[in-house]
């Protein structure tokens, strides 16, 4: 089946460890969008600042925000999951932790998910998390994502795509962590930049020798490559 959307993740496949952002892989997602597929921002982040990055960069696809919790396509926004639970799991921690928990400052245009700093062992987080029965805790290597188990980026994408007019198997991913397993267990071909753990590898179809900005780009590569792929 052709390849006519893609799916990307931002931080770690878009950027650098310290958020900045490839000017290789902004040409990338142009010359996708000037052979006519729409490029998809799929992140943890919350959807103003997809918004505007999406704008910037030059992207007609959807938006998946907050980890799948939050899709927008054309001004129609959709929320996928609760957030009162995350909520008053970030209060607990805040309790147990004190001044030693920091949110992001995103949090206050957050529906779904509750984004923290990486400043407080992530086991000790889950402890905190494992009384609350419908939370998970994600990683993205970034910041911690407290979130609806019901919520995940793959779930996202099915709706992402579905608001486009596309099939899910008509759409490529590119990823670069363990948030972005669900998006490659239901696309039709899946693109793991080689800094992706190996959970993430092992679902792909293919992996790319360089990492990050770089890595996007040999993927964007390999998809302008006009192969038809199968799966």
């Amino acid at each position: 089946m052709k390849i006519k959307v893609l799916a990307t993740d931002v931080d770690g496949t878009l950027t650098n460890m310290k958020h900045k952002i490839s000017v290789k892989a902004i040409e990338a997602i142009r010359k996708l969008e000037k052979k006519g597929i729409p490029v998809i921002l799929a992140s943890g982040n919350a959807l103003c600042v997809l918004k505007t990055l999406k704008n910037y960069i030059g992207c007609s696809g959807a938006l998946i925000a907050e980890g799948g919790g939050v899709v927008e396509y054309k001004d129609t926004v959709k929320i996928l999951g609760k957030g009162e639970e995350a909520r008053k799991a970030l209060t607990k921690l805040k309790e147990k932790f004190g001044d030693k928990v920091e949110e992001s400052w995103t949090n206050p245009y957050r529906w779904v998910d509750v984004a923290l700093k990486r400043t407080v062992d992530k086991n000790l987080i889950l402890k905190v998390i494992q009384n609350f029965p419908h939370l998970k805790l994600l990683d993205s290597g970034f910041a911690y994502h407290i979130l609806d188990k019901n919520v995940d980026k793959g779930k996202g994408l099915k709706v992402a795509v579905r608001l486009m007019g596309f099939k899910i198997k008509e759409t490529a991913v590119v990823g670069d962590s363990e948030t972005d397993i669900e998006m490659f267990k239901v696309a039709g071909l899946k693109i793991a930049l080689a800094n992706a753990p190996k959970q993430l590898k092992i679902l792909a179809n293919h992996t790319t020798k360089k990492s990050n900005g770089e890595g996007f780009t040999e993927a964007v590569k390999l998809i302008l490559s006009e192969k038809t792929w199968l799966k």
